[in-house]
């Protein structure tokens, strides 16, 4: 029964490190290096700038529909004093067309001009748009080395992640029946950390002090401790039979 305990113990050890290590691929598969975040950035940011040029089009299109309707309507205005000054009979109403049509005039050259800004901000801005979807070759095949070598890491992560769940399975498959669920039951609850080292006395991970007793029962390694505090299974790691499997 001793040697079963000590060996399944070993057993929770090495799976500990095991799923340590699948945390830490899962990790890294999941957070970027800095080039490929910084390229991520940059194209948040160029999308959030083309998003606001677009917008700012909507805008302008939408002023200038109403500055071209009041372009027609100044447009006819004129043109109806136009003809009143034709068919005016004195002189007050001579100088009261004058003004009108004075007035008619800048206000369609105001309106002119204005539809020639919303124009030329318009195709400036389409012009600018166009420009930046189309990025030059060089800066695309720049950034598709980078993104290609960061895919090509996830892949090799992944596979990493793979060999290591069926290496774990089959540890687990090792484990007596009621230390098996014992140990799945902790990595459960206790968020991937069932099995921590005893550093200096006291559980690494919550760094509750062990009674004398308890920390010379962790060192002969012939039963399950678990920690009093947060109850994951303890060992030693300086003890031998706890030798590092692997790289990390």
């Amino acid at each position: 029964m001793v040697d079963d305990a000590r060996n399944d113990l070993i057993l929770m050890v090495r799976l500990q490190r095991i799923y340590d290590r699948i945390a830490q691929r899962l990790r890294q598969r999941s957070s970027p290096p800095p080039e490929v975040q910084e390229l991520e950035r940059q194209n948040r940011e160029r999308e959030r700038e083309l998003a606001e040029m677009e917008a700012r089009i909507v805008e302008l299109e939408k002023e200038l529909a109403g500055v071209v309707h009041r372009e027609e309507e100044c447009t006819i205005e004129l043109d109806h004093f136009q003809k009143q000054k034709s068919m005016v009979t004195n002189q007050r109403e001579f100088e009261a067309v004058i003004n009108e049509i004075d007035f008619a005039t800048k206000e369609l050259e105001k309106v002119r001009e204005r539809k020639k800004e919303l124009l030329e901000e318009t195709a400036g801005l389409r012009t600018e748009i166009e420009s930046r979807r189309s990025a030059r070759p060089e800066e695309e095949a720049s950034h598709r080395q980078v993104t290609e070598a960061w895919e090509q890491r996830r892949t090799e992560l992944t596979a990493e992640i793979r060999t290591l769940m069926a290496q774990a399975s089959e540890l687990e498959a090792q484990l007596s029946p009621p230390n098996r669920s014992r140990f799945r039951q902790l990595l459960e609850r206790k968020h991937g950390t069932p099995v921590v080292p005893v550093v200096e006395g006291s559980c690494s991970f919550c760094h509750f002090t062990l009674r004398p007793h308890l920390q010379q029962r962790v060192r002969r390694a012939q039963e399950i401790i678990q920690c009093e505090h947060c109850h994951r299974i303890l060992y030693l790691p300086e003890l031998p039979i706890f030798g590092e499997d692997g790289e990390d």
